[in-house]
């Protein structure tokens, strides 16, 4: 394992860490129960059409989880749908220069056209537009997408699953709090096209619950994701959709993992991708700079002030 991956879980521990379920009520945030919570974002989604909601999910969720994204799409007749990418330096042995773990099994489950990240900015033009009514983030920061916290409170429908606050999470109709890496079972598929398990380490402190439960019980309000009792069960309907783990099982998989995808299988994506996931990147960098600052100056209130970054200038372009 390379030290980024080895060093990068201290966050699991952070005091900002969602421990239950909110919803919006009379203004703020209040805590709420499962069915409670699950229902609200149910009904808030049903209100909309498919071309009004944008389902933004995460490279770092696990097949089952992204399996399970798809039927929402197909539920909702959701037409806008992306992930974030993330790219830094690799050592091409350990480290890869895409940091999300798991960009090919987005890519062979919810089958998109576009390379990961290509539609971003043009998902964050039609929030502010007003195109897009009903905005869900799965394991992401919504501000990485470039939208001021006045923006996103412009929303009807906020739907954040995460494990940490950040500032868009005030601005949300209903937050689901989800699990760590850690706190994972499922399957991922790797930069090479192997197949890989993952196993739990640690329990979800709280009332979070794992991100393939708050999915399929979504799902289920929604009117969909019946008998799927179990992570093996999820596997199993996913073998049965997909055709690159068809015969598969999670016991099947081994340690050692199992080759089902040569990369060219993958969905082709269209020439002009690459320029708009490197300013999709780009606003991602500018925003997480914003948020070093705002962090440094609350850890020394005596320092100078945060420079601040003009989003109609910076993270626009």
């Amino acid at each position: 394992m390379c030290d980024y991956g080895r060093l990068n879980y201290k966050y699991l521990e952070a005091e900002d860490r969602l421990l239950e379920p909110q919803i919006r009520s009379e203004g703020g945030l209040v805590p709420a129960d499962w069915p409670t919570a699950i229902g609200q974002a149910a009904l808030q989604l049903k209100q909309f059409a498919g071309s009004e909601i944008a389902i933004v999910a995460s490279g770092r969720m696990t097949n089952e989880e992204l399996w399970l994204t798809a039927q929402l799409v197909n539920s909702l007749g959701v037409k806008w749908v992306d992930i974030v990418p993330r790219r830094g330096h690799g050592d091409k042995i350990l480290l890869s220069a895409d940091r999300n773990p798991n960009t090919n099994g987005a890519r062979l489950i919810l089958g998109s056209s576009s390379a990961p990240g290509a539609k971003l900015m043009a998902l964050a033009q039609a929030v502010r537009s007003g195109a897009i009514k009903a905005l869900v983030i799965l394991k992401e920061n919504a501000m990485h997408l470039g939208l001021t916290t006045e923006e996103l409170a412009r929303l009807p429908t906020l739907i954040l699953m995460n494990i940490l606050r950040n500032p868009a999470t005030e601005k949300s109709s209903v937050v689901l709090p989800a699990c760590g890496f850690a706190g994972k079972r499922g399957s991922m598929v790797n930069r090479k096209g192997r197949l890989q398990r993952l196993n739990r380490a640690t329990r979800t402190p709280g009332n979070a619950r794992d991100d393939w439960e708050i999915l399929r019980d979504l799902l289920q309000a929604i009117g969909g994701g019946d008998s799927l009792h179990s992570i093996e069960d999820v596997f199993r309907r996913m073998s049965e959709t997909v055709p690159q783990f068809a015969g598969l099982s999670l016991s099947k998989i081994g340690d050692l993992g199992v080759h089902i995808l040569e990369i060219d299988e993958l969905p082709s994506t269209h020439p002009g991708d690459e320029q708009c996931i490197e300013q999709a990147i780009a606003v991602q960098a500018a925003r997480r700079a914003v948020g070093r600052q705002v962090d440094q100056a609350k850890a020394h209130p005596g320092a100078s002030s945060v420079r601040q970054v003009e989003p109609d200038t910076a993270l626009r372009r």
